[in-house]
């Protein structure tokens, strides 16, 4: 059976690992990890599953791995972007590296990949892209500004994207998997598994579907406040907008 393929990063935890496993009897997966070893021991049951080894923090590699991605496979049409770093630290201790590497993995790389398989789904008149974020730049709990920074920047490049081709069949939306199990959060009190039909559903929407949203556990959830009736480029805005001078 010829299974259409499905580009995930980050397959060795949590939210990938799980999505793997879920998407493997549908989809021809092809994954890209960081630990390529450990990941094909804890997948090596699954058919039809094809690993890529590379560091997301290193753009180079990350340039290179895509290039033998497309050689070997073409342009993936569907895409879950899903690897992410965390870094916690409060402001006067967050150091700009730690800010740099969060915002290359969680960020930089997600759109280095969406820049690579767009053309091929322009040319197919077709794509679906998911890309993982988190309620963290919507709420900005202290002590998690750099993890919050760069979803917040995912999230903006997401909506972006999203804009740019929405005369087109191609979905471009965000989704957090809710207070999911993970190394990054081992404690927390819900099986990855909560996310698969969130993911499913935007997996496989129709051409009218909904695109540049945010999506958690079933629902969406409004990413902007309503700012209707703001001109900003004449300096205006209602007076239900509360003033301060």
């Amino acid at each position: 059976m010829n299974r259409p393929n499905l580009l995930i990063t980050g397959l060795s935890s949590g939210v990938g690992l799980s999505l793997a496993r879920h998407f493997a009897g549908r989809y021809r997966v092809i994954g890209l990890v960081r630990k390529l070893e450990d990941t094909r021991r804890m997948l090596e049951d699954v058919p039809d599953l094809m690993l890529y080894g590379v560091d997301l923090s290193d753009p180079t590699a990350l340039t290179a791995c895509l290039d033998r991605i497309v050689e070997e496979h073409g342009t993936s049409l569907r895409l879950i972007n899903n690897a992410g770093v965390n870094h916690p630290a409060r402001i006067e201790q967050l150091t700009l590296r730690d800010l740099s590497a969060s915002l290359q993995v969680n960020c930089l790389a997600p759109l280095a990949i969406m820049q690579r398989v767009l053309p091929g789904m322009v040319d197919a008149g077709y794509g679906r892209i998911i890309n993982i974020t988190s309620g963290a730049p919507l709420n900005c709990f202290a002590g998690f500004a750099a993890y919050s920074a760069s979803k917040a920047a995912l999230n903006a490049v997401t909506v972006t994207a999203a804009r740019e081709y929405a005369d087109r069949d191609i979905r471009i939306n965000l989704m957090s998997p809710g207070p999911v199990r993970s190394n990054m959060a081992p404690d927390a009190p819900m099986d990855p598994s909560v996310c698969h039909p969130t993911a499913d559903y935007l997996l496989e929407l129709p051409a009218d579907g909904p695109t540049g949203r945010f999506f958690w556990l079933g629902r969406e959830i409004p990413l902007f406040p309503d700012l209707e009736g703001i001109q900003w480029l004449e300096g205006r805005a209602p007076e239900r907008f509360r003033r301060i001078l």
